[in-house]
């Protein structure tokens, strides 16, 4: 797929759909609606680039959404705004309280208005067969655009009322990939392979309820918020600086694989997301779902929808879940390549980099057959007050 640029930016991510189930919220308000959305642009020229006045239209359908969409104009860049070589900006529908540094709240948003009514939905839940459904980046100075179409059909930008474009520079076809906007899933730019990917938001780690061990005793995952203290076991306490949160419906066509992995014999049972690991006797990390053939393991199937929640320290470390040794969040490359908008949009807050595993990692295969080697596999850690204990004090 080619990627077009405009005097070197590009657009770098977009999310139109933030309905039919909320995922997640991208300005970290407490709520996740259509308010969420957002269009995201990067400078790969190799220096700075000052695009104050360009302007991100939308051209939009608007089928299927409970709100009809923002089509026309989206965004126009206030004076002053500079991209510095290989920066990101993300334009968001709506912005509750400050607004961050590496975000703009969009020129032509607002709060969200209610079912049927015009709201900042800037794209939609898909558009059908012989409608257009595009986003542009223009600079009115000199008519210059580029155009991201999700539509099967090319894209039409002059019958836009008072659409400044007159020269397309570059259109990239967002229908190879995907060309239905669904809740939770975007297209990402990968700079691995200079190309554009659809898919879902990733999925975090312990689900609602689970008793994270703190300075203060053990806690619901959550309770916690960005800031709070928590346990490790090889650094003290440590503070939380992201919390991811997801809902899935494992009922849901493709989505039963998403199911948790219930882990008995702890106080109470820990439901973790079947990639999550846990620490093992022998100091490795193994995977939960190749624990599926250990006695008092198997995978959960008793509620439609599980709240996931994943936690993100300074680096990779062992923290306590029900009375069990389990990881927080590994950014490794792997995890990188298909994270979640939300956890992206905390990377680029935090400046964070990859850090190296707290333990070796096992495979499932490795998994499985230590584990038919020892009925005793996992590390536990039963009294919440033993691993507040391993706490420096």
């Amino acid at each position: 797929m080619p990627v077009a640029n405009l005097g070197g930016v590009r657009f770098d991510q977009i999310y139109g759909d933030n309905s039919g189930g909320p995922e997640f919220d991208t300005d970290g308000d407490g709520t996740a609606t259509q308010e969420d959305e957002f269009v995201s642009i990067s400078n790969d020229s190799g220096g700075p680039m000052d695009i104050s006045g360009w302007q991100i239209w939308s051209d939009a359908s608007g089928v299927g959404a409970p709100d009809l969409p923002q089509d026309g104009l989206y965004h126009t860049f206030p004076p002053g705004t500079v991209l510095a070589p290989g920066e990101t900006l993300y334009i968001i529908n709506e912005i509750t309280g400050p607004v961050p540094s590496w975000a703009q709240e969009a020129s032509e948003g607002g709060v969200e208005s209610g079912a049927g009514d015009e709201s900042t939905n800037f794209l939609s839940e898909g558009s059908p067969d012989d409608a257009s459904e595009s986003v542009a980046l223009v600079d009115p100075s000199t008519g210059d655009f580029i155009v991201f179409n999700m539509s099967p059909i090319p894209s039409d930008w002059t019958n836009e009322p008072g659409f400044p474009g007159t020269t397309l520079v570059g259109e990239v076809d967002g229908a190879a990939v995907q060309e239905d906007q669904n809740a939770g899933s975007s297209y990402r730019y990968n700079s691995t392979s200079e190309s554009y990917e659809y898919s879902a938001t990733s999925v975090p780690c312990v689900v609602r309820g689970t008793l994270i061990v703190t300075p203060g005793g053990p806690v619901p995952v959550e309770t916690l918020r960005p800031g709070d203290m928590i346990a490790t076991l090889d650094a003290g306490a440590m503070p939380v600086l992201w919390i991811g949160h997801h809902r899935v419906d494992i009922n849901a066509p493709g989505r039963r694989h998403l199911a948790p992995v219930r882990i008995g014999g702890a106080m109470p049972a820990l439901l973790l997301s079947p990639q999550h690991r846990l620490l093992t006797r022998s100091g490795h990390l193994a995977p939960a779902k190749g624990l599926l053939r250990m006695r008092g393991v198997r995978r959960e199937r008793a509620d439609r929808i599980v709240s996931y929640y994943h936690l993100l320290l300074e680096r990779h470390c062992i923290i306590f879940a029900n009375g069990l040794a389990v990881e927080s969040l590994l950014l490794g490359g792997t995890h990188l390549a298909s994270c979640s908008m939300s956890l992206k949009l905390a990377l680029d807050r935090l400046k964070l980099r990859p850090t190296p595993p707290a333990r070796p990692c096992l495979t499932v295969a490795e998994t499985r057959r230590a584990a038919e080697r020892d009925a005793h596999f996992l590390a536990r850690h039963d009294c919440p007050s033993r691993a507040a204990s391993l706490i420096p004090s």
